[in-house]
């Protein structure tokens, strides 16, 4: 049996005027609309670090009420701060991993990173502070008997330049040696922020080629390397690339003295906003910085804390003030190799022939190839980090001897290790599209959430253009926002009479507002129309029906991904104006012109 041509013709025609009809009465087929990239990250995996310490970071995270992510990354920065350059894990003969370590974790403002630093901090700035007490007489002393041996030296050569004696030269000699082999001593420093490529590498040398770069707000530090001091403007980041791998550094500067750095160690933990990650120069990412960094972007708990939440236990903190003294404290004159056992390593090569399969087209890692290509690296680090603090509580302040702690990891602490693998892939994604984000999409996001604040099924342009008009400072920018919206299936812009009103995807509603919404504007329409002639009354009674039975058709219950209502930290401000929507006269008389979209 063939095909009817002219009744499907037919059948066609009368579908496609039925369309035009309920698209004529204000009947809406509302599709899912595409959604921007998001991501469902995972939280820090906090089991894996030894308890002693992760009763720690759960107190800190409850008491400042934070992500646990921020203090549980903090916690790793504070491990690679105290054990840097005392021990390192040995894999072959060639290739070996030091103990520190890159991280950022980026949260909004209002979320009490500076709290958790503090908390996290506090044993490394008190014992800072206790051997800079300790050692200032024998610091003064020293510097004392230079300064008196290089006047003694100044004055001999005078006289061998007079008399030319020997004798003399024998004592010049002598006591160049002297003040050459002598090992100056300095005031120990742990910890430092926003400081030069040049003076860092100053505190590197003086504290055994070591030092924490740690801060709350570290967003200044990116400018610092982009060259903001620089007399030539142009970023210096040589020692922040070596710092990490351990590479010889020599940092030259007209009429001082050359730092030479053989085997620096540099641990970096900052704690800054989203939009620092995203405005980093490109040649960040290029030059190899950016890919050094572990991420993590835990969702801001802001709106969602306890109004009195429980303080750390005295026990809980004692005991972590106790432990990272100990390992403060350590020998620091030679680093201790530690090595794999046979079934670590067995895992080990496991884990680096899964992460070469990421590589692949399509691959988690096939899109971050240079971050990727350092994560068992990074893994092996961290490895050591928990190797160590494991070890660490069976000592005592006065046998807490770095030889003392084991000399192998043992596959369990492998194993905890790894479990950190999936939630750094995860964050990276996060971080890497951060840093690529397009500044169109992340302003439509924008005005999307603050049209989602509203919820509420039909939208006044002129009431969200009030809302958002410290964004949107031009009115083409947020025109081509909204039609980048609109392009998207999220809202459908309309008249209605001389005002532009958007209808919104029902689907990113709140499903109980819905219904009840979409009656009481339709009703108000109504109303409001009704001196303009019946047939534009007749025609908006029949919008708010077939709305209406839209809505109880179901579509409002759909989800889409991406759909959240998560508060949007930047539109906090903004939200005093909402009250002077509609109290504009300049605005409610404009030209028709200005409102077109």
């Amino acid at each position: 049996m063939g095909l009817n041509t002219a009744l499907i013709t037919e059948y066609e025609a009368v579908k496609e005027a039925k369309k035009e009809e309920r698209k004529s009465s204000g009947y809406r087929e509302w599709g899912a609309p595409v959604p921007f990239d998001e991501y469902t990250l995972p939280d820090f995996p906090i089991e894996v670090i030894p308890e002693w310490l992760r009763e720690y970071v759960k107190g800190v995270a409850e008491s400042t009420q934070t992500p646990v992510d921020a203090p549980g990354m903090a916690a790793i920065s504070v491990l690679s701060t105290a054990l840097a350059q005392k021990f390192y894990v040995r894999l072959t003969g060639e290739w070996s991993e030091s103990l520190n370590t890159y991280s950022i974790l980026a949260l909004p403002p209002g979320n009490r990173k500076s709290s958790v630093f503090k908390a996290l901090q506090e044993p490394i700035t008190a014992f800072e502070r206790g051997e800079r007490e300790r050692l200032s007489v024998q610091v003064a002393e020293q510097k004392a008997k230079f300064k008196a041996n290089q006047k003694r030296l100044e004055q001999l050569e005078k006289e061998y330049a007079k008399n030319g004696d020997q004798t003399t030269l024998k004592e010049i000699v002598s006591l160049a040696n002297e003040i050459e082999n002598e090992e100056i001593l300095s005031l120990p420093r742990f910890i430092t922020e926003d400081v030069t490529p040049e003076k860092l590498a100053d505190l590197m040398a003086e504290n055994h080629e070591k030092m924490a770069l740690l801060s709350a707000e570290g967003g200044g530090i990116f400018g610092i390397m982009a060259g903001r001091y620089a007399s030539d403007g142009k970023a210096n980041l040589e020692i922040f690339l070596k710092g990490f791998s351990g590479d010889y550094c020599a940092v030259d500067r007209m009429g001082r003295e050359t730092k030479v750095l053989n085997e620096p160690a540099l641990t970096i933990g900052l704690f800054l906003q989203p939009e620092v990650v995203q405005g980093v120069p490109p040649s960040f990412q290029e030059r190899g910085l950016m890919p050094r960094f572990l991420y993590s972007f835990p969702r801001s708990l802001v709106g969602h804390r306890k109004i009195t939440p429980l303080p750390i236990e005295a026990d809980i903190k004692s005991r972590y003030l106790l432990n990272i003294k100990k390992l403060l404290q350590m020998d620091t004159h030679e680093a201790v190799p530690i090595t794999f056992s046979n079934k670590a390593r067995e895992q080990e090569e496991r884990l680096r022939g899964e992460i070469e399969k990421m590589f692949l087209d399509g691959g988690d890692l096939s899109e971050m190839k240079e971050w990727g290509s350092k994560l068992a690296g990074q893994i092996i680090r961290i490895a050591g980090l928990l190797h160590v603090a494991q070890h660490i509580q069976a000592l005592t302040l006065e046998t807490s001897n770095m030889k003392l702690v084991p000399r192998q990891i043992h596959e369990e602490t492998f194993t905890k290790a790894c479990q950190l693998t999936s939630y750094f892939i995860e964050h990276a994604k996060a971080a890497y599209g951060c840093m690529g984000a397009d500044e169109r999409a992340q302003d439509a996001e924008y005005l999307l959430k603050v049209i989602k604040r509203q919820d509420k099924p039909v939208v006044e342009y002129r009431e969200i253009q009030n809302l958002t008009r410290k964004r949107f400072k031009k009115a083409m920018h947020l025109r081509s926002t909204f039609f980048e919206l609109e392009e998207r299936g999220y809202l459908y812009q309309k008249r209605e009479g001389r005002k532009i009103v958007c209808e919104v995807n029902p689907c990113i509603l709140s499903s109980h507002k819905n219904a009840h919404s979409t009656h009481k504007h339709k009703e108000k329409s109504v109303d409001k129309e009704k001196g303009r002639g019946k047939s534009l009354a007749t025609s908006t009674h029949n919008t708010h029906e077939s709305v209406d039975e839209d809505l109880n058709a179901g579509n409002v219950n759909e989800s889409v991904q991406g759909g959240s209502t998560q508060q949007n930290q930047q539109a906090q401000g903004i939200k005093s104006e909402v009250g002077n929507v509609g109290k504009n006269p300049r605005i409610e008389n404009e030209d028709d012109e200005d409102l077109i979209i």
